[in-house]
């Protein structure tokens, strides 16, 4: 593995190419570890600092990621999802599918003024919060933080949320007739404790999606951030062209 200083081409981005060939062509194969940055830097004779955006490049890719306390991977293929699914209203919670979700935590309690105005309640109306991590094949795929008026589901309980998507809760047990909602995506880096409950490194970059909810009379009844690891999951959507 070599590259040229005389190139006008950036250092970090000639050891991103060469580690991106070395992945695509299966020479490493998926789940295979990375050496070390400072192996990588003593090969390629660079600072560790460009070996690290370099790193960071491929992660952003999709090609790797980096585990905490374990090092860098190559990932495996992402799973496809279309875009349009993560605001469907439509989801059929007896579909037989499984949702799994580690319960971190489930309180009852005054409205955080940030939380309440995004919301629109008074500050001194009470709010449902709860974290989720949410889990595939046995893995963290997202950190979630969810937030409900309490007046409009008073009875709900920590049980109810294991394991159920909180539309489906809205719906069967509350009979909340779902309206719309609206999404924003932007990119985020996860620290210390979200990094460590995602199981990557501090400094990881993920997607944050910041959910609002309403009814169809026009009420918000949801206010939910997730925390998605960006080597589990590749978004798309399809647009369709009239002829």
């Amino acid at each position: 593995m070599q590259i040229d200083k005389n190139l006008h081409v950036p250092l970090f981005r000639q050891v991103e190419q060469i580690l991106e060939e070395k992945i695509v062509t299966g020479l490493w194969e998926i789940g295979a570890k990375l050496p070390t940055e400072q192996e990588l830097s003593d090969l390629f004779d660079v600072s560790t600092i460009t070996v690290k955006r370099a790193i960071i490049e491929l992660v952003n890719k999709g090609l790797v990621y980096r585990q905490r306390g374990k090092g860098t991977f190559v990932s495996g293929s992402s799973k496809e999802q279309d875009i349009n699914t993560l605001i469907s209203l439509t989801n059929d919670e007896s579909d037989g599918e499984e949702h799994p979700h580690e319960l971190l935590h489930f309180e009852i309690g005054n409205s955080d003024p940030e939380i309440a105005k995004k919301l629109r309640l008074q500050t001194d109306e009470n709010i449902i919060s709860l974290k989720r991590v949410k889990i595939e094949n046995g893995e963290p795929m997202a950190l979630e933080y969810t937030y409900l008026p309490y007046a409009k589901c008073p009875t709900l309980t920590s049980a109810d949320i294991n394991n159920e998507l909180i539309y489906n809760i809205l719906k069967s047990k509350f009979h909340i007739a779902l309206g719309r909602a609206k999404m924003f995506i932007k990119p985020y880096i996860v620290e210390g404790e979200q990094a460590a409950l995602l199981n990557v490194e501090p400094g990881t970059p993920v997607f944050e999606w910041e959910r609002f909810t309403y009814t169809k009379q026009e009420e918000l009844v949801e206010y939910s951030k997730f925390y998605v690891r960006q080597d589990k999951e590749t978004y798309y959507t399809e647009v369709y062209f009239k002829n």
